[in-house]
């Protein structure tokens, strides 16, 4: 009888603790903090595509050296890395050719197109050239000072590279200047002849159709 008394007590001592046990854990479970979210993986960077249009407007001053006008500086704007306009002012300083004091500029607008929004580029350029030629010629045993001048519509289509890096912009291009109508003037005495070697720098730099080449065009484009 005490033996089963015993039993009895043990068992119920067991199952106590087990309840307490069980109570224990739920009471450890619910004060634990619950896990931290899942964070997502960040979505990939999308890789800027090179020949997007942001509708972008610059604008610049360019500066160059070439052939048959050594010297030029332009204005330019730039839109959407597709156009650039640009107005240049061009000119060769008075040079003595063959005894003929030669001097010329001209005004134009340009047009450049760049198809793949890269350097290359497709060029127009239109505008006035002015040229003034002065020499010393004998006549009736006197030396007389004459001068001409040939003034001249032109169009200079051309291909070329204009690439940027960052704010600096760097080119080269050449093309063919085509006459479009010309005009003359000159202060010969009546009935004497030109010097032959005026008459050819007119013919060749105002009525003839002549290559053009920008060796370097240097400046900045913002």
């Amino acid at each position: 009888m005490k033996s089963k008394s015993l039993l009895a007590a043990a068992t119920f001592a067991l199952a106590s603790l087990a309840v307490s046990s069980t109570a224990l854990a739920q009471t450890v479970g619910a004060t634990e903090p619950p896990p931290p979210p899942r964070e997502d993986a960040p979505a990939p960077k999308e890789t800027p595509d090179p020949s997007h249009r942001d509708g972008s407007v610059h604008f610049g001053v360019l500066g160059g050296v070439g052939f048959p006008r050594p010297l030029a500086i332009e204005g330019v704007l730039q839109f959407d890395h597709l156009i650039l306009l640009g107005a240049e002012y061009s000119a060769l300083p008075t040079t003595n050719f063959s005894g003929v004091e030669t001097s010329m500029w001209a005004l134009a607008a340009d047009v450049r197109v760049f198809p793949l929004h890269n350097g290359l580029f497709f060029g127009l350029r239109a505008g006035k050239q002015h040229l003034s030629e002065m020499a010393t010629i004998t006549v009736s045993s006197a030396s007389v000072s004459a001068g001409n001048t040939a003034d001249t519509t032109f169009i200079n289509p051309r291909i070329g590279f204009l690439w940027n890096w960052h704010a600096l912009a760097f080119g080269i291009d050449a093309g063919v200047q085509i006459p479009v109508l010309t005009t003359t003037a000159s202060t010969l005495p009546s009935g004497v002849s030109p010097p032959s070697g005026a008459a050819d720098l007119t013919r060749t730099l105002s009525q003839s159709v002549i290559p053009t080449v920008d060796l370097l065009r240097i400046g900045v484009v913002m």
